[in-house]
């Protein structure tokens, strides 16, 4: 049978005999003839009745085609979509109500057209079945649009390669094929470009753009076959070898591939030279997420980093995330710091074992000249993609310790209180942060052992060598160092020691699902019993229960904030909430 198609809602009533549908109703057949649709009725036996004149400008074809042969359009389908065709007249001949597909249609000038087909089986006044209603539609924008959206979804727009998205993706197929033929020969390679960050900040973001497509063009080049180059970060890419013969092909690539990103790349008249370090993990049937190959490439990348730039290092057992730059909301940015319109507000930490408050975090809010709140997750990114963020930060962290040191002036609560303050990764690389530092303690007046500064466990990873060094002379100061949302990173605990840290937050994703998850509680045991053999005393974030709060009790974790004790207030209310805390029988503990 020929085909056709029509839309859902379509109940097709009109008719006053049960074949052929038009025969004695010539006013529906020119109703159908001049219809801005492209329309088709066929009879019970399958003879095509009548076809609306537009199909001429959908298709090119004339209306005598599909006349002179009932199955024109299947004739003029291309090949490979013939089933989908085929299928859609099996359903409404099994007595389907409706039928619809999508393909493809050759024209005369041979080009293609994407169509919908929607069919309905109509009935007559008498409910007997006397024919199909069909309509056909041209979704080639439509197509062409969703199309080019998934190419977005899947592609890095800046160097066109596959994103991270599609990396995992790929990674998981390979996975599988290794599964299916029991045969792990395949190479996962973890690429980041050495010192970009120093690109970025003395020739600006248009010369690191550029030097990143030409870095892509030359792994793009130097590695063969379908997706298996891909960007996953700013400055880092993913290769992914298939069918290997061994590792030493694998390395002998590599070798070549620091050759070819070593040559210069020329930008403004000047040559730029480049180096990168490599994490390599191999096929393994212990690991079958993608995840986990990435993260392990990633750790032995950190590992042979250093060593030195062209590091490249394989994982073993013994080796263990853009912001969108928005016109408008930067120009609210610095129209906010001109107009006072960030304030703060503190959340308590407390002692796991008494509940009483040892200190507080600081955290950032907008109230923007509309009197909308704007969440810090909208901002901040945005300020730290500008460098608004040392300006920012450089504000909080005056008003966080300004504040502190008045209330101990007023209320001896306050005194054995610690106020934390969270770093960006652009004040951690900022030369001037530990002088700023030093100068707010000193206009406060705020003794630098009730500050503690929180920095991310990412944000060390990125530059460990400096953020060693910057980290070291703000514990000379006396300042605290608090690695926040510790376990979401790349590092292991043990790595993460030779930096001169106090304490650190267990993130709250592993807090939450303790009840649920006995894995994540073994995790939280773990870092905490290994934090105490380093000398590190441990934050809990995000407790809101009281059976995580006992877990945690029993764990031995020093110290917790979640809404089960507080959600952040603001500083009118913080100093009663102290009041309402503090216990006289159990004295304040301090956070180490």
């Amino acid at each position: 049978m020929a085909g056709a198609t029509v839309p859902t809602n379509t109940a097709v009533k009109d008719g006053q005999h049960s074949r052929p549908i038009f025969s004695a109703n010539a006013s529906a057949r020119d109703m159908v003839l001049h219809s801005p649709l492209w329309e088709f009725w066929y009879s019970a036996d399958g003879t095509l009745e009548v076809v609306s004149n537009v199909c001429e400008l959908c298709c090119g074809y004339e209306a005598k085609h599909f006349y002179r042969n009932s199955r024109f359009m299947e004739a003029i389908l291309i090949e490979e979509h013939l089933p989908l065709w085929h299928g859609l007249w099996r359903k409404l001949n099994e007595g389907e109500v409706y039928a619809s597909a999508e393909f493809q249609i050759r024209l005369p000038d041979s080009k293609k057209r994407w169509m919908k087909f929607e069919a309905s089986r109509a009935m007559d006044c008498h409910g007997c079945y006397c024919g199909i209603r069909a309509f056909c539609h041209d979704i080639t924008s439509h197509r062409n649009v969703v199309q080019q959206l998934t190419h977005f979804t899947w592609h890095d727009s800046l160097t066109k390669l596959p994103n991270r998205s599609k990396c995992i993706e790929k990674i998981k197929n390979v996975i599988h094929c290794a599964q299916k033929a029991g045969r792990w020969n395949f190479s996962v390679v973890f690429i980041d470009i050495d010192r970009f960050k120093n690109i970025n900040d003395s020739l600006g973001h248009a010369a690191g753009d550029t030097i990143l497509c030409k870095l892509a063009d030359r792994l793009r080049s130097s590695i063969y076959g379908f997706e298996t180059v891909f960007r996953v970060g700013g400055d880092e890419f993913v290769l992914i070898y298939e069918d290997t013969s061994n590792h030493q092909s694998v390395h002998r690539s590599i070798d070549t591939l620091i050759q070819h990103i070593k040559r210069p790349i020329l930008w403004n008249g000047k040559q730029i030279h480049m180096s990168a370090s490599f994490g390599v993990m191999h096929g393994d049937p212990e690991v079958d997420t993608a995840d986990r190959y990435l993260q392990n490439a990633h750790v032995a990348l950190n590992h042979g980093r250093s060593n030195g730039t062209d590091g490249v290092a394989v994982y073993d057992s013994q080796i263990f995330s853009k912001a969108l730059k928005l016109i408008s909301m930067e120009l609210d940015l610095h129209n906010a710091l001109i107009n006072n319109e960030f304030f703060l507000v503190y959340q308590p930490v407390v002692d796991t074992k008494t509940r009483s408050m040892t200190g507080f975090e600081a955290l950032i809010r907008w109230k923007n000249s509309q009197g909308n709140i704007i969440s810090p997750t909208k901002f901040i990114p945005l300020a730290e993609e500008t460098g608004l963020i040392l300006q920012l930060g450089e504000w909080v962290l005056f008003e966080a310790c300004s504040t502190l040191a008045e209330w101990r002036k007023s209320n001896s609560l306050f005194n054995g209180l610690k106020v934390n303050v969270n770093l960006s990764a652009r004040q951690l690389s900022d030369l001037e942060l530990t002088d700023t530092v030093s100068r707010i303690l000193e206009e406060t007046n705020l003794p630098p052992e009730c500050l503690r500064l929180e920095v991310t466990e990412t944000m060390l990873m990125e530059n460990p060598d400096y953020a060693d060094i910057t980290l070291r002379r703000l514990k000379a100061l006396g300042v605290g160092i608090c690695i926040d949302d510790f376990g979401t990173g790349y590092s292991s605990l043990m790595y993460l020691q030779q930096f001169p840290i106090g304490n650190l937050k267990i993130d709250r994703s592993f807090v939450a699902d303790m009840e649920k998850n006995p894995a994540n509680y073994e995790i939280v045991k773990a870092v905490v019993a290994l934090a105490h053999a380093l000398g590190l005393t441990v934050v809990a974030e995000g407790v809101e229960e009281e059976e995580q709060h006992i877990m945690l009790l029993e764990a031995g974790c020093d110290f917790s904030q979640g809404y089960l004790f507080s959600r952040p207030v603001s500083p009118q209310i913080l100093p009663d909430l102290v009041s309402t805390m503090q216990h006289s029988q159990n004295p304040l503990s301090q956070a180490g």
